[in-house]
């Protein structure tokens, strides 16, 4: 028995190592664009996990009082201080509505369920319905808007919606304040695409930019991963990572042009190891680090949880409040954010 425990404890170790070693690898992750090193960049995907494992490897160690500890709890302190840290909490602040702010809502809803095998339209305009009426936000970026919704969205005169090609679905940009300019632009090769829109709160002009990252093209579900040619899988993700870096340097590129403070939101299909979080978020603060609570989860991959939706602002802008809304009809959670400007 001793000799048994012996052995498991020594293939547990060479686990731990390969765990160890592979969360090191990803903090190099947000420099490296994927063009490089494509497979590489799979590996943040994998960033979560990895914590977890390594968290599970330092209680299993601790109880056993053992030194090997030391490789995972370094790898984990590292992480901390690299990624910042996987938990927030924030008080709540009761801020005001003044001339001087703007509440922004940012919800892939899936096409309000339209393809889905229950779509229940009216259900889900009404739960949209009491998410508008409790959060009251002043600018709505919808990704994967549907034509043929029940939605009323009459509180917002000011609409931007976009649909590409003679599709019944595309994104859109919803406001209580006019919306002085508007635009999109298309990505290459690909079916997704950013839309701007400029909105004006009294004196004050806010670009704000409604984004949706090429997909991944995964079946949330483990069991569909497993039973997926895994050079096959490897071969569309990197892709996909790919098609991702390019489209951010596409909206980088975009962003350059403006002169007003910015906002950036939407579904980037991607974690915050991610190059393409890293380069977007770069010179702007992400709403849910500053002002989040839990571990911000967006989206669940077959029970586990990942965040991938954001509002990222520029500095000009404080960011007062964040909220994720538990209550959803998409496999999305919706954002909200509340900013002030001097």
């Amino acid at each position: 028995m001793k000799k048994k425990l012996g052995l498991f404890n020594s293939v547990l170790y060479w686990i731990n190592l390969v765990v160890a070693f592979l969360l090191l690898i990803s903090f190099a992750l947000p420099y490296i664009p994927p063009k490089s090193f494509p497979t590489i960049s799979l590996l943040s995907l994998a960033v979560s996990p990895l914590i977890i494992l390594n968290f599970l490897f330092v209680l299993y160690w601790l109880f056993k009082l053992k030194l090997k500890i030391v490789y995972s709890l370094i790898v984990l302190l590292i992480a901390h201080f690299h990624f910042g840290s996987f938990f927030q909490y924030t008080s709540e602040e009761n801020i005001p509505e003044t001339e001087n702010s703007l509440t922004v809502l940012s919800y892939n809803v899936r096409l309000f369920n339209a393809y889905e095998e229950n779509p229940q339209p009216k259900v889900v305009a009404e739960t949209f319905s009491e998410l508008i009426f409790s959060q009251q936000p002043d600018v709505i970026c919808i990704q994967e808007f549907y034509a043929k919704n029940e939605v009323d969205f009459s509180a917002y005169p000011f609409q931007f919606i976009y649909f590409r090609g003679n599709a019944d679905l595309g994104h859109a940009i919803f406001s209580k304040y006019p919306i002085a300019n508007e635009g999109s632009f298309n990505f290459k090769n690909s079916n997704n695409n950013t839309l701007y829109a400029d909105i004006v709160k009294g004196k004050d002009t806010i670009r704000v930019y409604n984004l949706h990252l090429q997909s991944l093209g995964i079946v949330p579900s483990i069991s569909s991963l497993q039973e997926e040619d895994q050079e096959r899988f490897r071969k569309r993700t990197s892709y996909a990572f790919i098609k991702q870096q390019e489209q951010v340097e596409n909206i980088l590129n975009h962003k350059k042009s403006s002169l007003h403070p910015g906002i950036l939101c939407g579904d980037f299909n991607n974690t915050p190891s991610s190059y393409v979080y890293h380069k977007l978020s770069e010179n702007l603060n992400d709403a849910f680090v500053e002002k989040g609570n839990g571990i911000g989860t967006t989206y669940f991959f077959d029970s586990y949880p990942t965040r991938i939706d954001y509002i990222l602002v520029s500095d000009e802008l404080e960011i007062v409040k964040f909220e994720t809304i538990k209550k959803t009809f998409s496999d999305h959670y919706p954002i909200t954010a509340k900013l002030i400007w001097e």
